[in-house]
């Protein structure tokens, strides 16, 4: 875990926001599982605004208020709420974790299917040598 650093503009001021750029394993699964509902694998539903919250407040280790308390993060003003969010969120694009469950998933899926019987991409003739049929014959030109 590398801490990453980066200045935004609050209160007037410039201030530096630093995060971690790799969160504990076991953070992102929590993360996850409390945002992306797959019980319609077919339809994901994802709640990325709950996502791009939890993920950008488990990675701060330095901001000008309390990352401890939510609420503070919450009460700040849109704009420099979102340039902290994308600072944080370049190192946590969510097709990346969303991606190992998927293939977790999907692997699981295609143990549980049973093997079926191949077959050949060329089928074999049974009818004996096909007779290439000459310009004449094609044409149906007689002499």
């Amino acid at each position: 875990m590398t801490l990453k650093t980066f200045e935004v503009d609050y209160k007037g001021n410039k201030e530096t926001i630093e995060y971690e750029d790799d969160i504990a394993f076991s953070v992102m699964e929590q993360i996850i599982k409390t945002t992306v509902d797959l019980r319609e694998i077919t339809k994901p539903k994802i709640d990325v605004a709950t996502y791009r919250f939890q993920v950008t407040l488990a990675a701060l280790t330095k901001a000008p208020f309390n990352i401890k308390k939510p609420d503070e993060f919450r009460k700040l003003g849109n704009k420099v709420a979102n340039q902290i969010v994308s600072g944080v969120m370049k190192d946590y694009p969510l097709v990346y974790s969303l991606g190992g469950w998927m293939t977790s998933l999907l692997g699981s899926m295609e143990e549980s299917v049973s093997p079926s019987e191949s077959t050949p991409s060329v089928q074999s003739n049974t009818d004996g040598p096909e007779k290439k049929l000459t310009d004449k014959e094609q044409n149906g030109s007689k002499k």
